[in-house]
């Protein structure tokens, strides 16, 4: 029996380079800034969702608010103690509008924690039952609206202007409000 040997090869590589491991670390890291991009985007995406919903709703409880001070414009023109009063300006003076000062809108007497502004603002409540029979408000703050009659020879104008606010405006406390608000104006005339 003969025995032969063959002489064991070992492979060393003195210079391993380790390519495979940057490589694997620079696909980890485009692949993270691809994941946190794609959320970020998200995220933008969910923010701009959310303010074209509140501005909705502002818009709806406008509109809501310039009907009804239509309507009591209307029940004015039917009987002038109802609905709004009459505010026309001196003759001869420079005619101002009421909705135009932020004081008749926003002013609150802090001593009885009232509203005080003009005659003519008029908060518009928007109420609906829930399901176990009680009022549920949607607003914090209600939509609001007020409207100025001005004697026009034999016309009579009515410019109406109503406000709405977003569910996230807080409560009116004489401060201007934090959040989306809608204006929206109107005018009516009557003969």
């Amino acid at each position: 029996m003969s025995i032969s040997s063959r002489p064991i090869r070992i492979n060393t590589v003195k210079n391993e380079q380790g390519v495979v491991l940057i490589i694997v670390l620079i696909l980890l890291l485009v692949t993270s800034i691809v994941s946190s991009m794609s959320i970020r985007g998200a995220s933008s995406s969910e923010q701009i969702s959310n303010q074209t919903r509140l501005r909705s709703l502002a818009q709806q409880a406008a509109e809501g608010a310039l009907r009804f001070c239509e309507g009591q414009v209307q029940l004015n023109a039917l009987d002038g103690t109802k609905g709004f009063l009459p505010q026309a300006a001196p003759v001869g003076a420079p005619l101002t509008y009421t909705w135009e000062s932020m004081s008749n809108w926003d002013a609150i007497d802090a001593g009885v924690n009232a509203f005080v502004g003009t005659g003519n603002l008029k908060p518009v409540e928007f109420k609906a039952l829930s399901d176990d029979g009680k009022n549920m408000i949607y607003f914090k703050r209600q939509p609001e609206c007020m409207a100025q009659y001005l004697a026009v020879a034999d016309t009579k104008v009515f410019v109406t202007t109503a406000r709405g606010f977003g569910p996230e405006v807080g409560a009116k406390d004489g401060n201007p409000p934090k959040g989306t608000e809608v204006w929206l104006q109107s005018i009516v005339t009557m003969k």
